[in-house]
């Protein structure tokens, strides 16, 4: 009977390594893709985040769940035509000789929308006032904070640098 040679056994265990790390490391990366904050939407988190904060009662959640569908269903057609906008202005990157008044009024038509857009929103959190019991609003004042700092947090989340709303 013979034996393998000493010098096939480093090569084994190399092997039997390398093929453990790569198990281990797709392991790791799966769990960390069904972990990550961003694989639900962020209209949904902070939908949630409102119900959770606010412990509304099972009346209280019902209506804000359809007036959150109903604010989603109005923005839906303005993020459309904004981001048909957008196109527009930077298409005209390809145009060399535009001139300052084509940008301007590009610019001012993707503002329209973003004022159309915001007030929807505005509303919307008016509305979800008027759902709230007196001893819910003072709470509801804190949270609306919060979400409008989520809102308009262009950074990555968790990124803390640089950030001149945060008390030093």
């Amino acid at each position: 009977m013979t034996r393998p040679s000493r010098k096939k056994w480093p090569l084994v265990l190399v092997a039997i390594l390398l093929v453990t790390n790569i198990a281990t490391l797709a392991f790791m990366w799966s769990i960390r893709e069904k972990k990550k904050p961003g694989n639900q939407s962020p209209k949904g988190r902070m939908g949630q985040f409102m119900v959770d904060q606010m412990k509304f009662t099972k009346e209280q959640e019902a209506q804000y769940w359809q007036l959150r569908d109903s604010m989603l269903n109005q923005q839906r057609p303005i993020m459309d035509s904004m981001r048909a906008s957008k196109t527009k202005f930077f298409a005209l990157l390809n145009q060399p000789d535009i001139n300052d008044s084509a940008l301007q009024a590009k610019t001012e038509e993707i503002g329209e929308l973003q004022k159309r857009l915001d007030i929807v929103t505005f509303r919307h959190f008016q509305q979800i006032r008027t759902i709230c019991k007196p001893e819910q609003l003072q709470k509801f004042d804190t949270v609306i904070k919060e979400i409008v700092i989520r809102m308009t947090n262009f950074r990555r989340p968790g990124d803390k640098k640089n950030d001149s709303t945060l008390k030093k």
